[in-house]
């Protein structure tokens, strides 16, 4: 089965199979967020155009941003 699969094959592999399994789990993770609707449109506008660097864009600064702060509850004084 695997007869013919060499280097190259491999190196064909990564190239296109890592960036897209990227892709998907930054999309998915997008869909996921409690982000507001235009958020998440802008989100998935941009790992869309640009998928690689958008999805690492949105592991590194777009899951922080995208998270509803936690309103401070106040205690009665």
């Amino acid at each position: 089965m695997f007869q013919g699969f060499t280097g190259w094959h491999a190196l064909v592999l990564v190239i296109y199979a890592v960036p897209l399994v990227l892709w998907i789990i930054s999309l998915v993770q997008i869909a996921k967020s409690r982000a507001t609707g235009t958020t998440i449109a802008l989100w998935v506008l941009v790992t869309t155009l640009i998928p690689l660097i958008g999805a690492i864009l949105w592991f590194t600064i777009g899951k922080r941003t995208a998270s509803p702060q936690e309103p401070e509850i106040q205690s009665p004084q």
